[in-house]
């Protein structure tokens, strides 16, 4: 190190460093973690001095690590990770600091099963504090790539990576929904006539229900899509068609007692898979056990009630947790 290695380095520098690396750029770095740009530029700068290289390349023009910032980069890495399984392991003790874990959660889940699975992590966790948000799969791997999210539980993602542990939890079958008007419909080409209500291409659902659609050659015709489970839903009602969902992205919908009909596809049966995930390695035994916790949830609070009522469709047996 050189005399300018002084200074301390500090933890809070490292996490400037890999925020500005994975956001490209300082200012988009200061919006993620809620700083000034010139914060954020101080503290890059601050671990230059303390580490005695330039580690990134940054102007109006271009954004790249130099040599030292590529090989310090993996060690950073380490470190955030290193940080977070020791933050991890003394978790359980009443004499640690309260650990702050940022989880993202399939909004299949908001209603029935996130509030009984954070019960049950406290008994066990009580100094672990959670800051919870719901949203799509596709948004969820982002947050858990960019470190916006610690843990998530997500539908799998298309393509595995080698930093990433992944805990199975449900096996969750489509279904196809209908309205009372296309209910009548006594083959799949009486219910191509209906409206098929698409979910947005940019959801994963939406990519697996359109690749089986190609499968078995039924392709209807593309008209509107909608990214949220209660606006496909309304849409299905108000234009008198049918869609192919989840058995737990309809279960809000059975719960609240609508109109709508659910029945067997009209096709070879297929199904996604619900996983939690976490980066390899850095919170230690927690995910592991929180997908323990999870299924314990699932099985009390969700499965049994969306399974019974629906217990004549077929897929409804392969409703189950996994792993």
């Amino acid at each position: 190190m050189t005399k300018s290695s002084e200074a301390k380095l500090s933890f809070r520098a490292i996490e400037v460093f890999i925020c500005v690396v994975e956001e490209q750029g300082v200012t988009p770095a200061a919006k993620r973690m809620g700083a000034s740009p010139s914060a954020v530029s101080l503290q890059l700068s601050n671990l230059e001095r303390v580490l005695g290289a330039r580690l990134i390349e940054r102007s109006s023009q271009r954004f790249s690590l130099t040599p030292a910032g590529e090989l310090f980069h993996p060690r950073a890495m380490r470190i955030l990770d290193e940080v977070s399984a020791a933050s991890a392991v003394l978790s359980k003790s009443n004499v640690s600091p309260r650990m702050v874990l940022k989880i993202a959660v399939i909004e299949d889940f908001d209603a029935l099963v996130v509030a009984p699975w954070l019960i049950s992590i406290r008994e066990l966790y009580p100094n672990i504090r959670f800051n919870m948000r719901s949203g799509p799969s596709h948004e969820s791997h982002e947050a858990l790539g960019n470190r916006s999210a610690d843990m998530i539980v997500a539908v799998e993602a298309m393509e595995s990576a080698d930093w990433v542990e992944e805990h199975s939890i449900l096996n969750d079958p489509y279904i196809l929904v209908q309205s009372e008007q296309a209910s009548r419909a006594r083959s799949l080409d009486d219910l191509m006539k209906f409206p098929f209500i698409r979910y947005s291409r940019e959801q994963l659902m939406g990519r697996q229900v359109e690749a089986h659609l190609r499968r078995n050659k039924c392709v209807p015709p593309r008209e509107h899509e909608f990214s949220s489970n209660q606006m496909v839903f309304a849409m299905v009602d108000a234009q008198g068609g049918w869609t192919i969902t989840s058995m737990a992205a309809f279960a809000s919908a059975y719960a609240s007692g609508g109109k709508l009909k659910v029945a067997e596809l009209p096709f070879p049966a297929f199904s996604r898979r619900i996983a939690l995930y976490a980066r390899k390695d850095a919170l230690g035994d927690l995910p592991a056990e929180f997908a323990d916790l999870l299924r314990t949830s699932l099985r009390s609070e969700f499965l049994e009630p969306v399974r019974r009522p629906l217990s004549y469709i077929s897929q409804a047996s392969s409703f189950q947790t996994i792993g």
